[in-house]
């Protein structure tokens, strides 16, 4: 029992060196039985039977276990290489998004300055003369089915010439500008100024009959004539001429614009800085 005691308490030992301890002892008594131990030792043979077969039986677990914990393994790393493979290519997919949401950006940006350059006088900021003629014949269509009045200036700065002559072409361009933005003021959100051509404008006023345009236009011609422009010799002034018509029935943006020419012409014959 002391061996068997000490067998058990030592902590170097494991399950299977006492299994191993205990079927040596037991091989021993049997070696030497006895009458009064007969019995004993028939049962001590079933019991090492048993051991035997335990043990023979766990070492097949633990073959079968070592290799499962080694396929395990062998899981793990395919898993793991399999988990940075992922991560790599979903770095790689976020580079390739923000470098594509960067170039959709860009695109649109473009495209955004290309439809401003198609469309908008890149001096004065209002519209161009191609760009005018589109709205001018949309909204000759849409005067057409509600007959609500649409009226067209033409507007020329008066001897523009001169200013480029006396002040030189980059105060011309200022004056241009200049312009433009006392014109502005006077007009509403619906209403479309374009630079028709050098120091030419033209105002499309959808739903404005000829009176409510001629008082328009007046009141920007006064707001040009008052504004100082600014020149190397100093302050100078400059005037506009108008010429004002109203759409016709069944008449077409063309022919409307050839009308409205002919007054602003006229208005430039007849004295200047006046609306006709």
């Amino acid at each position: 029992m002391s061996n068997s005691s000490s067998l058990n308490s030592d902590p170097d030992f494991d399950l299977l060196d006492q299994e191993y301890a205990v079927i040596r002892r037991a091989a021993g008594f049997l070696e030497k039985p006895s009458e009064d131990t007969a019995g004993l030792a028939r049962i001590t043979g079933e019991l090492l039977r048993a051991f035997r077969q335990s043990l023979s039986e766990q070492k097949h677990l633990m073959r079968a276990g070592d290799r499962q914990q080694e396929q395990l393994r062998a899981i793990t790393r395919e898993l793991q290489d399999k988990t940075r493979l992922l991560e790599e290519q979903a770095r790689h997919l976020l580079i390739l998004n923000t470098e594509l949401a960067h170039e959709v950006e860009a695109r649109k940006t473009l495209e955004l300055e290309l439809r401003i350059l198609a469309t908008t006088d890149p001096l004065t900021g209002v519209y161009n003369r191609r760009r005018f003629l589109e709205l001018g014949a949309y909204e000759v269509r849409r005067e057409g089915r509600t007959r609500r009045g649409l009226s067209l200036m033409g507007l020329d700065i008066d001897h523009f010439k001169g200013v480029n002559d006396a002040h030189g072409h980059g105060v011309g361009d200022e004056t241009l500008v200049r312009f433009a933005q006392v014109c502005r003021p006077c007009l509403r959100a619906q209403d479309t100024i374009a630079r028709i051509g050098g120091e030419e404008f033209a105002i499309l006023m959808p739903e404005t009959p000829l009176a409510e345009a001629r008082v328009v236009a007046e009141r920007m011609r006064a707001s040009v004539a008052a504004c100082p422009m600014a020149g190397p010799q100093g302050a100078f002034h400059i005037t506009v001429s108008i010429g004002i018509a109203e759409l016709g029935e069944e008449e077409t943006f063309e022919a409307l614009m050839a009308r409205t020419d002919a007054k602003l012409y006229a208005a430039k014959r007849g004295g200047r800085n006046q609306v006709l």
